[in-house]
């Protein structure tokens, strides 16, 4: 420990070390082992001995020091408490059991399926609440990948037209796009599967190309369904909480009904609270991902907040970039 990061109890218990080490040591070996100049190591020797930590002795002419039981008490107290304050500096790690539970469908992410035990219940839908931020295009993403890689009817609602067309281009048979933007044509016309909307304005136009969706399904498939709705936070600001209350009263029984394990994005900070518990209340389960302070700087983390009747764990866990791509 360097002198300058040193408090003065560390310096007391250094110079306890040295001379209790040394058995009886003068005051210039003293200074050079503690790492102290002459002058300090001085100050700090009158202190030891006026409280009884450190006994002077004289050796002819000159003045040797030993340490006293008292000193060694002191010695052995700090070295316990700097043992409990390493202790308390630590990180300290959740262990999470990895135990799968059956039903449950896999979000694509380690960490959030061991919250999960396994990930999310089948046929239920879920709100995951969270800012704009790339942990959550993270989540997105391996959610839908994990469904096309298994084979997975996936359905994927949103107004982004740029990952639209990523996934559209190289997604297996099973995998339906509704794309909810004015600038939909950009898409390849030869693309099946792909329904556009010219926006979110008319919620009849969205339902109309759902509803294409389901008409294509594969009805002898016994594989498990997924959607992931991205639109709900612009459908808030354009047409408010009951109108949105409404279309979701509707649609996510559907999708129930059809075999679909939904996850629906909604970013908080765009609503005002009265408006988040309105869509919030609606959903069987609730994912946040949110951003606090810890002794590393500002930390995202991930909690499971409700799942209804199902068992999760209730620790946060830290969802930085480099969990979110686990």
């Amino acid at each position: 420990m360097s002198e300058q990061r040193r408090t003065k109890y560390d310096i007391y218990a250094d110079i306890v070390d040295v001379i209790s080490r040394k058995s009886v040591c003068s005051i210039t070996r003293m200074s050079y082992a503690s790492n102290l100049p002459i002058d300090r190591a001085k100050k700090s020797l009158e202190l030891l001995v006026s409280h009884g930590f450190i006994k002077e002795i004289d050796v002819g002419d000159r003045k040797q020091y030993s340490a006293t039981k008292w000193g060694l008490e002191y010695l052995e107290t700090y070295r316990r408490m700097q043992r409990f304050f390493a202790a308390l500096r630590e990180q300290v790690t959740v262990n999470i059991p990895k135990a799968a539970l059956p039903g449950r469908i896999s979000t694509g992410n380690g960490g959030l399926d061991d919250l999960l035990f396994g990930g999310i219940p089948e046929n239920y839908a879920v709100v995951l609440c969270s800012p704009s931020c790339d942990e959550q295009d993270a989540l997105v993403k391996r959610f839908l990948e994990v469904g096309n890689e298994n084979g997975e009817a996936t359905l994927y609602v949103t107004t982004n037209p740029s990952e639209a067309k990523n996934y559209a281009e190289k997604s297996h048979s099973s995998f339906y796009l509704v794309l909810c933007n004015p600038h939909a044509d950009i898409m390849r016309r030869n693309l099946s599967r792909v329904f556009k909307c010219n926006g979110i304005e008319n919620l009849n136009e969205i339902n109309i190309a759902i509803a294409g969706v389901f008409r294509q399904l594969d009805e002898k498939s016994e594989k498990p369904r997924r959607a992931c709705i991205e639109i709900i936070s612009d459908i808030l600001l354009t047409h408010h909480a009951v109108q949105t209350r409404k279309w979701l009263d509707n649609l996510l029984p559907e999708l129930k009904s059809r075999g679909f394990t939904t996850l629906t994005i909604m970013n908080p900070y765009m609503h005002s609270p009265e408006e988040v518990q309105a869509i919030v209340g609606l959903f069987e389960g609730e994912i946040s991902l949110y951003e606090k302070e810890s002794t590393e700087g500002p930390e995202k983390f991930l909690r499971i907040k409700k799942m209804l009747n199902h068992r999760y764990v209730e620790h946060e866990m830290p969802f930085g970039r480099e969990e979110s791509q686990k």
